[in-house]
């Protein structure tokens, strides 16, 4: 239950600044108020003093769990009334003169109420701080304080980490199923033959490693279907859930579909699914997986509702019970019952995972292993847990090293110094330090081995024998309370956090550590920013193996992780016990809160989970989130004042403009996501939310922000615009305000000329256009403007519209001067204006510290100062611009992770197939990539409706890890063999593509099976909508 030393902790971190800035205001208060306050503040002050001590020890009694617990709950209701002072009292009235002295009367008139009903509210409080502190001598924290002062140096504490290297997912085959695999390929091949319906159950334990052998049966043979689908089924099964979830992957597949195809899909009944699901798969093979089913009956639901196929169609189920599985056998199915890991594999994979970590004795952590009983998750956690451990020792060591040479140096120096009697310390003997150097850290090897030595052995300890004697889920369960309890206080917060999202839920990166800063989980130390140490804290997670990445982005960093069910099981259960996260319509029951509800979490949209939410106390609702739907909160909105974090993210039912209007009279929130819903504008009193930080209206139907927005000057991330559509947001004087800004992503920037149009435009563009030159004054303003956003980080620009020879040079000048402040990332489309070859090309000031550049549109050429950026990470250019020369340039850049090259199949595009055919035919016929040069690109990948020839001549790209090919046409691809740490092929085709395409693709995947380092090759289907 540790929960609550780093809650607490936060909690009342985040309360002491903010009782300072209340006393601060002295006028909003009534007499005697501030004495309160001020005693509330010392008391907390010494209390979170306490509180950092307690973060030196893995575990507590329940006393002291108790009096935490009622820190934190005093701490958020301190807090709560101070925010609500905050918006009922408003601001005063300032100025000198009659006038000003008039509104401060009349103000103090009309708060007078108030400020009574705050005073009450701060006295009680008062004497409940007071109560608690109390606490604390009866529970012996004086003992304890001191304990703690002369033991433990804070060895549990966060380590001060540096950012992982940049890594592909997917790129290290899974340890122990080789065997399994080939075993079903034969399988495999049998049902296709006898032309059958396939039955496949997967049985065995969590944590086995079910749900990794299907998710490798699925992409190993997935070419050799039509089509197919995984799901998510979870204990509480809901069949029509199941079947939607299978119809729109199919839709997705199909050739020619057309989104209204499905409309209103979340409306149908079940046999409207049905009926559905068998149009779609009518004389089709398909390959199904349904992971995690809990009983007979679902299985049986699921088998009904397909028709019987004889075309060779296979169903693959996961599931821990053998009851499932022998159902499934009776059907004619096959049943895989998994097997736990021999050692040798138990030891292959923690080597695996370990191998990054320095100084590892692994040969002692064979006694270790032989308590996981060949559990793949079992395994991983503890390796997981000993890499941590191993990188803190090392850390600990590099500096101790670095502090050892430097005392040698010195008393090297002054030694010189006594016998010459100067200064000679450019004779000193660089050798003599370096063995001294070397001595240190031989010794500080042999030092951290036998402490690694002596953690194994205490893991072992705290593990028990039983654990040798009875492998169960249970006992599984100890090993990850195991690896919680070993966490710091801050970490084991946000990993907590994690219980907001469903099981089996892909969480992005980038969403998560937003709204921990937004939930004050994390702040500034160690010189890192707050967003680094958010980072930080995620890596951490991730190389514990607490949660898993499950694809990462193309600069190498993790786009979104998952958490194991086991795993989440324990977060769950532990954040309801602490009251820390309400969930309800959850996989998991939990029981329904006694405290206060402080974030909340609603993962299902029925009448049951309507009537739970209607039954709770919100008004102390600090973060929200609803996943799918808002029917369960539209008559509960008004209830969230104090909310800080709302999370809306793809839920329906928002259009519903008097519901968005409410979310203004949130004056506390910070983190806003209305990404996928289906609003179409914001109200105009967005400009209330003071305090908001990130702002997320992607994929939504928002092309405009009211003018009120430029009062956001605290927002950090705007996120807007659809990338797939390349529709973006219209850049406005008013954001060009928000002078706090790190990110603007998704926008369009419409210049001062009246002839926007060109050719033929849909009405979509006409009605761009006229909105364009009808705003053309106020658009121009945020062009001239935008240089004066100099926080800005990241800027990604979906479309330029109507430029001028003068709105060229506006734009230039303003990404020149981001780029000499703080700008690292930008990323141009244009497909209209040609700024890309003429403007931008003759830059006189490159962007030399990018570390992620993407010109896409009209490019003919890369521009001439591209090799100048020596800390370029990632590239994206138009496929317009590959020619042999162009690659011969990007090969020296000494940074490069990513290269991609992409085209819009979208649009005719004659006149840029042309300019491919040039260059083709300027380098011999075929793009050659010859020999050396790309030292550290992993990835390339090419997204375009035409492949150009592609040879990679002997000794090209030779740290190449992904070639990834998505096309509907190609020429062909030549000299995989060249590429000699080629891991995997990835193979994306058009369901319109020709069929000599599809040939070229299954011979492509032929060859890249033949190369001897054996690459993956998946062999996927697409279409376009």
């Amino acid at each position: 239950m540790d929960l609550v030393v780093g809650a607490s902790n936060d909690a009342v971190k985040s309360l002491v600044s903010k009782l300072g800035s209340l006393l601060a205001q002295e006028y909003t208060l009534i007499g005697g108020v501030s004495d309160d306050i001020q005693y509330i503040n010392d008391e907390l002050a010494s209390m979170q003093a306490f509180l950092n001590r307690l973060k030196q020890e893995a575990k507590h009694d329940e006393q002291r769990q108790g009096w935490m617990k009622q820190v934190r709950e005093v701490a958020y209701d301190i807090e709560d009334c101070v925010d609500n002072a905050g918006h009922r009292l408003s601001r005063e009235p300032r100025g000198s003169g009659k006038l000003a002295s008039i509104r401060r009367a009349w103000y103090l008139l009309t708060t007078l109420y108030a400020r009574h009903c705050i005073a009450t509210e701060i006295g009680n409080l008062k004497v409940r701080a007071q109560h608690v502190s109390e606490r604390r001598t009866r529970y012996s924290v004086e003992n304890l304080a001191a304990r703690l002062d002369s033991g433990s140096d804070g060895a549990n504490g966060p380590v001060d980490r540096s950012a992982p290297p940049p890594q592909l997912i997917g790129t290290v085959a899974p340890v122990g199923i080789e065997d399994a695999v080939e075993k079903l390929r034969q399988w495999f091949k049998e049902v296709k033959q006898q032309r059958t319906m396939g039955f496949l159950a997967i049985v065995g334990s969590g944590g086995l490693g079910k749900t990794t052998l299907a998710m490798a049966l699925y992409r190993a043979f997935g070419d050799e279907f039509d089509c197919r689908a995984s799901v998510l089924a979870t204990q509480k099964f809901h069949l029509p859930a199941v079947l939607r979830s299978l119809i729109k992957q199919f839709h997705d597949q199909q050739a020619g579909a057309s989104k209204n195809d499905i409309e209103g899909i979340e409306e149908w009944g079940l046999e409207a699914l049905k009926q559905q699901l068998a149009h779609q798969l009518q004389n089709k093979r398909y390959h199904i997986l349904i992971d995690d089913i809990w009983s007979v009956s679902a299985w049986e639901s699921i088998r009904d509702s397909f028709a019987k196929s004889k075309n060779g169609s296979i169903i693959v189920v996961t599931t821990r019970f053998k009851s499932v599985a022998e159902a499934c056998r009776r059907q004619q199915g096959r049943v895989h019952e998994l097997k736990s890991l021999s050692d040798d594999n138990s030891y292959k994979l923690f080597c695996q995972i370990i191998s990054s970590a320095p100084n590892v004795p692994t040969d002692g952590a064979r006694p270790l292993l032989k308590k996981c009983e060949g559990l793949p998750l079992a395994i991983i956690l503890i390796a997981g847990l000993v890499a941590s451990t191993l990188r803190s020792e090392s850390n600990s060591t590099s500096v101790e090293d670095l502090h050892l040479a430097q005392k040698d140096k010195d008393e090297e120096l002054d030694k010189n110094k006594d016998q010459a009697g100067n200064d000679i310390s450019e004779g000193l003997d660089k050798d003599v330090v370096g063995e001294k150097l070397e001595k240190n850290k031989s010794q500080a090897g042999n030092d951290i081995t036998v402490r690694l030595e002596k953690f194994l052995d205490q893991v072992g300890k705290d593990l028990g024998e039983d654990l040798e004697k009875n492998l169960s889920t249970e006992r599984v369960t100890q090993i990850v309370n195991h690896c919680y309890y070993q966490l710091p206080a801050d970490l084991k917060t946000c990993l907590l956090y994690l219980s907001m999202f469903p099981k089996g839920c892909f969480i992005s990166r980038k969403r998560l550590i937003r709204r921990w800063i937004a939930e004050g989980f994390v702040s500034e130390k160690h010189g890192k920013t707050v967003e680094e140490v958010a980072e930080d804290c995620f890596n951490e997670l991730i190389s514990r193996n607490l949660i898993r990445a499950v694809n990462s982005s193309s600069n190498g960093k993790v786009k979104s992780c998952q958490v194991h069910d086991l795993v989440l099981e324990v977060i769950v259960v532990r954040s309801s016990e602490e009251n820390f996260i309400t969930v309800v319509g959850g996989h998991w029951h939990t029981p329904f809160p006694s405290y206060k509800v402080r974030r909340l979490s609603v993962q299902k949209s029925d009448r049951q989970e309507k009537e739970i939410v209607e039954r709770m106390k919100l008004s102390h609702v600090r973060s929200l989130t609803a996943l799918r739907s808002f029917k369960v909160l539209h008559s509960t909105l008004s209830k969230f004042q104090i909310l800080q974090v709302l999370d809306l993210e793809r839920c329906k039912d928002l259009s519903l403009m008097n519901q968005i209007e409410k979310i203004c009279d949130m004056h506390q929130l910070k983190y806003l996501s209305l990404r996928g819903t289906d609003i179409e504008r914001l109200p105009k009193e967005i400009g209330k939310l003071e305090y908001l930080q990130v702002l997320d209206i992607r994929d939504t139907n928002i092309m405009q922000l009211p003018p009120s927005v430029e009062k956001l000057q605290h927002m950090v991330h705007l996120l807007a615009g659809s990338k797939s559509k390349r529709i973006g947001l219209t850049l406005n004087e008013g954001i060009t305000k928000m002078m706090a800004l790190q990110t603007l992503s998704g926008v369009e920037i419409c210049g001062s000329s009246a002839n926007a149009a060109r050719g033929k435009s849909t009405n979509e563009e006409v009605k761009k256009h006229i909105r364009c030159k009808a705003a053309s004054t106020v658009l121009v303003k945020g062009l001239r403007a935008l240089e004066n956003l100099t926080n800005l980080k990241k800027l990604t620009v979906y479309r330029l519209r109507a430029f001028t020879d003068r709105d060229n040079i506006l734009l230039l000048s303003a990404i020149e001067h981001l780029s000499s402040c703080s700008l690292k990332f930008l990323a141009i489309n244009d497909d209209f204006t040609g700024f890309l070859d003429s403007s931008l090309n003759a830059s006189q000031a490159p962007p030399e510290h990018l570390h992620t550049l993407g010109l896409t549109g009209m490019l003919s050429r890369v521009p001439d100062w591209i090799s100048s950026l020596h800390n370029l990470e990632k590239l994206t250019l138009s496929l317009t611009s590959l020619a042999a020369s162009t690659l011969i340039v990007l090969s020296e850049l000494p940074e490069l992770f990513s290269l991609i090259f992409t085209l819009d199949s979208t649009k005719e595009e004659t006149s840029a197939l042309q300019i491919m055919h040039k260059n083709a035919m300027e380098s011999g016929g075929n793009i050659f990539v010859v020999a050396g040069g790309f030292e550290k690109l992993k990835l390339l990948r090419f997204v375009t409706p035409v492949l150009p020839p592609l040879s990679f001549l002997e000794g090209a790209m030779s740290e190449l890890q992904s070639l990834e090919l998505k096309f509907i046409t190609m020429e062909g691809v030549y000299g995989l063999d060249n590429l000699k740490s080629l891991r995997q092929v990835l193979l994306t085709v058009s369901s319109q593509a020709p069929e000599d395409a599809k040939v070229k693709a299954s011979q492509i995947k032929v060859l890249a099976s033949m190369i001897p380092n054996g690459p993956s090759v998946v062999v996927d289907e697409y279409s376009e909508l």
